[in-house]
């Protein structure tokens, strides 16, 4: 048998090499040389956070990797993404390719299929990708609202520093916390009325049931009473008065014979006023009247 050259050895080894590197590098590319793929070619308005090598995934389930992006020379504003898709893996016409961003920055290609056609695209065909709106986006947004508010936020916080050094409010604690003090001390004097108040109420409450027994009592003498028989000595009393006042104020008795009759009451003045006359003219001259002989 003959010898393998050392030459011939080292030119073996050389293409292993280069083979080896080929492949690595295909492979860092996310290309798998040993398995058949198709090429697909997705434009989008923004790739930010797209990679290559990144992963093409069907409901999940990886099904591709990107390949490789270049600028659109018939629309530089956009970008060609080329995807390096499974051998059996077919993308039905009117299907949507979505590029999502995680909150880690890493990117994935989604793949919906459109399932109400039985037309794929082939891979000279060129398929319309759009951006999926991430956290990312909206934290884009929001920066610039929260720059707006860092001026606003520093002069509420200069504010609030300015209240809290102001001696007023040193006073204003001190304030409260003699008000404090004060409540305390009425939270103790309340506390010790409401015991003396407790110690109390069970005399109070000891002469209200004695009043409620006397006055039980009369009560009860009360009902005891033959009311029926005084209200009747009342009325016949009453009865009495008035039968008494209606013969005063007729003229048929003595008494309103002299108390109604006027004639009688004039006799009777006359009679008084000559009397007081004869009484004065008998001490004014008695001797008209007594007769005194000395001898």
């Amino acid at each position: 048998m003959a010898k393998i050259s050392k030459e011939v050895k080292i030119g073996i080894a050389f293409v292993i090499a280069i083979f080896i590197l080929y492949y690595g590098i295909s492979f860092l590319k996310g290309v798998n040389i040993f398995k058949s793929s198709n090429l697909y070619m997705v434009v989008f308005d923004d790739v930010s956070g797209l990679t290559q090598s990144a992963p093409v995934t069907l409901n999940g389930f990886q099904v591709g990797l990107v390949s490789s992006m270049a600028l659109d020379a018939d629309s530089p504003g956009r970008v060609i993404v080329y995807l390096n898709m499974d051998k059996g893996v077919k993308i039905p016409k009117g299907s949507k390719m979505s590029l999502d961003v995680s909150v880690l920055g890493s990117a994935t290609v989604l793949l919906e299929t459109n399932p109400y056609t039985k037309e794929n695209y082939s891979p000279t065909d060129t398929i319309i990708g759009i951006r999926k709106k991430g956290m990312l986006d909206a934290a884009g947004g929001i920066v610039p609202q929260v720059e707006q508010l860092i001026p606003k936020i520093d002069s509420i916080l200069t504010g609030l520093q300015a209240i809290v050094t102001h001696p007023a409010l040193d006073q204003s604690l001190n304030n409260i916390s003699q008000v404090t003090t004060e409540l305390t001390k009425s939270s103790k004097q309340l506390t010790a009325l409401m015991n003396n108040l407790n110690k109390d109420i069970p005399a109070i409450t000891g002469n209200f049931n004695k009043v409620s027994s006397d006055l039980a009592g009369v009560s009860e003498q009360i009902n005891k009473m033959d009311l029926t028989s005084t209200y009747s000595s009342i009325d016949s009393t009453m009865k009495n008065i008035q039968g008494l006042s209606e013969k005063i104020n007729s003229k048929e008795g003595s008494l309103g014979l002299l108390l109604n009759d006027r004639q009688l009451y004039d006799s009777l003045n006359n009679t008084i006023g000559n009397a007081s006359l004869l009484l004065k003219d008998v001490r004014e001259n008695p001797s008209r009247y007594i007769n005194v002989k000395v001898f």
